[in-house]
């Protein structure tokens, strides 16, 4: 019985030891494997448990995928010993892309937790997820702010708000052209959707649904400011004939899903 609880310790001793040095590279293929593809964490350092890495979004997998990097690198923290009773204690902190640190909370039996905070990117960095992005080639600023969420197999409760600052595009040369937010009501299914704009010559405006199953119905316009000067109003033509069909000489229609 000695000898047996001796080879236990040492098996323990092993287990934890190699757990304690799990690299890096663990999780970038699990984010890879769950995202099939579309995001990648690069250039990995650290631990499974403790590790930085730079984020990459994909257009896919196969060769000449458009792929666009995040600034600077995201660290993580996950929590061991909670692993062991089955939840996830996960903490992930950006120095420019998240304004607090970000918690992610998963165990049996309870509604995934994900923790309150601002997430603000370069809107160039969408070119990496392919079409129609990749055409628009966006630039500006995008912050998406949410309340606390509560996550269950199809259904997500709290709210959430998209705003897209200095926005502007290689279709035309006014840059910026607007300031627009787009906000997520009602939680999931029954999401309810609504595009306005802040400021700016290209007004954008709209509003959807998300039902069950992730069914999208969203249908706006397009349109010039009315009032913009016609020589800016000539600039935004390319890339407003762009976004929909045509509603009449100035406007488009906006439409997503079915």
């Amino acid at each position: 019985m000695r000898i047996a609880g001796l080879v236990l310790v040492a098996l323990l001793a092993i287990v934890g030891t190699v757990a304690t040095l799990a690299p890096a590279q663990w999780a970038a293929a699990a984010v890879r494997n769950v995202t099939e593809g579309r995001v990648d964490l690069a250039e990995t350092t650290g631990s499974l448990w403790r590790g930085q890495a730079t984020v990459v979004l994909s257009s896919g997998v196969e060769p000449g995928a458009s792929r666009a990097s995040l600034p600077e690198r995201l660290s993580w923290w996950l929590s061991p010993w909670p692993l062991l009773i089955g939840t996830i204690d996960l903490t992930l902190s950006h120095p420019s892309a998240l304004a607090q640190p970000l918690t992610v909370r998963v165990a049996p039996g309870s509604p995934t937790v994900i923790g309150a905070t601002t997430l603000r990117l370069p809107a160039s960095l969408l070119v990496g997820l392919g079409a129609p992005f990749n055409t628009l080639r966006p630039g500006g600023v995008l912050t998406i702010n949410w309340d606390r969420l509560q996550i269950e197999p199809g259904r997500v409760q709290g709210g959430i708000s998209a705003d897209w600052q200095f926005a502007s595009s290689v279709l035309t040369p006014v840059s910026p052209f607007g300031h627009y937010r787009m906000t997520a009501d009602g939680g999931y299914p029954a999401t309810r959707l609504q595009l306005t704009t802040i400021s700016g010559p290209l007004e954008l405006a709209g509003n959807g649904t998300i039902a069950e199953g992730g069914r999208l119905r969203f249908e706006g316009s397009a349109r010039p400011v009315p009032g913009t000067d016609p020589a800016v109003k000539s600039q935004l033509t390319g890339l407003i004939s762009l976004l929909g069909p045509r509603r009449d000489s100035e406007t488009v229609t906006l439409r997503f899903g079915s």
